[in-house]
């Protein structure tokens, strides 16, 4: 098939030759603060091709992406599937950095367009040749690796002027502070005093003895948030031993900032990130005395507490200390050579993306698998009976690349989502009027009841009106999030553009894992509808998708 298909385009290209080139451009640039930098270098770029007399196909650009992977990248995805259809001769770029800064994806890229005898061609460099490859992306690839040294380098500066690197940290808001230039200072936090309380009572509990689920357990009967916003979990209280993580682990309560613990690798399959924990030699400690919460004797002795209530660090130790230096050495390459195996080892099974969730359209019933890649309604003589894979993908794909911004505001501006809301708006605030009643006869009791203060039946009822106090408190935040939720997000353009993303990599690869897991959140349910044409003499079949916006929401809407 790959012989075939090159001589088709061998074919082509003989036919376009003449005066004029067919070419696509490409543009890519790697922030979102450069807003105009994408539509500079194709205004740049179609310049170049009015003066080479070129006639251009097609535009593909990517906005706020960066040069080290090509995996995620919508832009370059469709500028392959183009190539491979024979859409153009040649790609026109600004400059080899554009495409990729990543020598193997570039070198890739390049063989790619090679077999296709489609030409690489930039403003910079002219066309593209092995030398360019070998030289020019060796330059991309240690600009990058000089770039993240120099990130890194001035967060460790950051951090050793007192500033605390990452996002908000449960106990403390973030401070906009200025210097005499104007410009942002970074890293500037500020305790939080409600949420110290809670740290103190947390830190308090575990030290008496408590365990991690009984203290979850009375934070979610008080009311009390999470870090994350929904209950507590242990987890989010000890986090893990290796790495140091979690609240009760978190050396800044004892008014410390830890920096440079962790490492982040890229791998080079799937491109996503990975952390890496580093010598505990490599770590960097400083003091900021005015973010201390916890007293550092207190919490220390909670580390130590915490080492001795966990059994497989007591175990680890005790067979640690009669290890030999040989002995530990290997055990140390065989964890290693796990982790790697891991790393490479697949997720799991593989599932289509409308697997178990096609419907047909005239009889009301599931389309499933029948035989080799073939879909069928469960109904004998229907339309929609031994449709391909690829023709499901297809029309699905092209289905969900209609969806517009447009679509999902109309979704929450729908009048059954608007009268939730109401509704919800309705129950929080009978909710609030009931609590605050409950508040005032308590008061009112106390006013009225000094002198039988200490009566057995009024401790009782003080008890019981505390208890209902504590329900309708969980009622009010369980409604405030259930509000929340059916609100729309201020960043809808951002969802949508993440969603496109996501088809656009659907259509490189259909059964890419990670692609179909955060898709089948989001879309529900796929209705098949087949038309018969008379002019062409077959059945035409159309998709209407069941979207989950709520699920968009909280999938696509996070920062990344």
């Amino acid at each position: 098939m790959l012989a075939h298909l090159f001589l088709r385009r061998v074919i082509k290209k003989e036919k376009s030759r003449g005066p004029h080139v067919r070419v696509a451009i490409y543009a890519r640039h790697s922030t979102d603060r450069q807003t105009t930098s994408s539509q500079d270098q194709i205004l740049r770029c179609e310049g170049y091709c009015e003066a080479k007399q070129y006639t251009i196909e097609d535009v593909y650009f990517d906005e706020a992406f960066s040069g080290a992977q090509m995996e995620n990248r919508p832009g370059i995805s469709n500028l392959l599937m183009g190539a491979f259809d024979g859409r153009f001769d040649r790609i026109i770029a600004e400059d080899l950095s554009r495409i990729s800064r990543d020598q193997a994806d570039t070198a890739n890229f390049f063989k790619k367009m090679a077999f296709l005898g489609i030409d690489v061609e930039t403003i910079t460099e002219g066309v593209i040749g092995e030398l360019h490859i070998g030289l020019k992306s060796t330059m991309n690839a240690l600009y990058l690796k000089d770039l993240s040294d120099k990130t890194h380098r001035g967060m460790i500066a950051s951090v050793l002027r007192g500033g605390v690197p990452g996002g908000r940290t449960f106990g403390y808001e973030i401070v906009r502070a200025f210097d005499g230039n104007g410009e942002l200072i970074r890293g500037k936090r500020r305790i939080v005093e409600e949420e110290a309380q809670v740290i103190r009572e947390i830190f308090g509990l575990y030290s008496t003895g408590s365990k991690l689920q009984h203290i979850c357990t009375i934070l979610d009967r008080k009311g009390i948030a999470a870090p994350s916003g929904g209950k507590w979990a242990p987890t989010t209280l000890v986090g893990s031993r290796i790495r140091k993580t979690g609240l009760l682990r978190n050396t800044l309560y004892k008014g410390v900032v830890t920096f440079n613990r962790m490492q982040y690798r890229k791998h080079p399959d799937t491109g996503k990130k990975l952390a890496v924990l580093r010598p505990e030699s490599e770590w960097i400690q400083v003091p900021v005395p005015e973010l201390q919460i916890i007293d550092e004797k207190e919490f220390d002795a909670i580390q130590a507490q915490l080492d001795e209530r966990s059994s497989k660090v007591a175990e680890y130790r005790k067979t640690a200390n009669l290890r030999s230096a040989e002995e530990t050495n290997q055990i140390s390459k065989t964890r290693i050579k796990h982790w790697r195996q891991r790393q490479i080892k697949s997720s799991g099974k593989v599932v289509a993306v409308f697997a178990g969730r096609l419907r047909c359209a005239e009889h009301t019933t599931t389309i499933t698998a029948s035989w080799a890649d073939r879909y069928s309604c469960k109904q004998k003589g229907c339309p929609n009976r031994a449709i391909r894979y690829e023709e499901l993908c297809d029309i699905i794909i092209r289905e969900a690349m209609r969806l517009t911004c447009a679509d999902i505001e109309a979704h929450y501006g729908h009048e059954a989502i608007t009268k939730r809301r109401n509704d919800l708006d309705k129950q929080i605030r009978n909710a609030e009027q009931r609590l605050q009643g409950k508040r005032d006869r308590a008061a009112h009791a106390l006013n009225t009841f000094k002198v039988n203060s200490d009566s057995a039946e009024l401790k009782t009822w003080f008890e019981d009106n505390t208890e209902q106090m504590r329900l309708v408190k969980l009622e009010i935040a369980r409604l405030k999030r259930s509000l929340e939720e059916i609100k729309a997000p201020a960043n809808i353009a951002d969802i949508h553009k993440r969603f496109l993303a996501l088809i656009s990599r659907l259509q490189v690869w259909s059964r890419e894992p990670e692609t179909v897991s955060q898709l089948r959140h989001v879309m529900k349910k796929y209705t098949i509808t087949a038309k018969w044409d008379d002019s062409d003499l077959r059945w035409h079949r159309t998709c209407e998708i069941e979207y989950d916006f709520e699920a968009m929401a909280r999938v696509l809407g996070k920062k990344k």
